[in-house]
């Protein structure tokens, strides 16, 4: 699943450009057309981005992501009208999150790597790189899948963590992992309404571990 905040964002960028003319940041209005187009090209952006394959590429991709984060743990931006509120994205976390996708594409692709201890501990090590902020949301969603789930004790802590709250849970859920439901209550008063969907999923499904 293409999460659509990095892809909004995209299309919010001051300097996006495509076929068709740019749109502007602040000072003007893009139509839901325009809008409609952009996230159309976003998407075929990031979808036909190379897909990494090997071992040695996807630790070499990881290392590159922890690279992208700042050395400090960075502010929260203002928020964006067109994130609908939610705070602006730094570009170190957009340019972040594609290198995150390809690797679940990669697991998709290539399910041997779903038993490379390598390979899911470095993606771990990314999913929870605080710095990286919302940049890791694709690594964590990366890990979604049963023969992960020895790391679930690994990203369960941000589960209170709200760049990355929801992909948290929703990749417990995908690796068939109990023992949380005390965290995911909590989220049953998101003010998301996906995490709150979510939150219900996980509780009604381990209430009674």
């Amino acid at each position: 699943m293409i999460h659509p905040a990095p892809l909004r964002h995209f299309c919010a960028t001051r300097f996006c450009a495509v076929k068709g003319g740019p749109i502007t940041h602040m000072s003007g209005k893009p139509t839901n057309q325009d809008l409609a187009r952009i996230l159309s090209h976003a998407i075929f952006a990031v979808m036909s981005s190379p897909t990494v394959v090997l071992e040695e590429e996807i630790l070499t991709a990881c290392e590159e992501a922890i690279r992208l984060a700042p050395a400090e743990f960075p502010p929260t931006l203002p928020p964006s009208k067109e994130l609908s509120g939610a705070p602006e994205w730094y570009s170190f976390e957009h340019a972040a999150w594609p290198i995150g996708e390809s690797i679940r594409r990669a697991f998709v692709e290539n399910p041997r790597l779903k038993k490379n201890d390598a390979v899911l501990a470095k993606v771990a090590e990314v999913a929870t790189y605080r710095n990286l902020r919302r940049g890791r949301q694709s690594f964590v969603m990366a890990l979604g899948f049963v023969a992960a789930r020895r790391y679930a004790d690994t990203v369960a802590p941000f589960l209170s963590d709200p760049d990355v709250e929801g992909q948290v849970l929703d990749t417990l859920i995908k690796m068939k992992a109990p023992g949380y439901t005390r965290e995911a209550i909590s989220l049953l008063h998101s003010d998301k309404v996906w995490i709150r969907r979510l939150a219900k999923k996980y509780v009604d499904r381990y209430s009674k571990s």
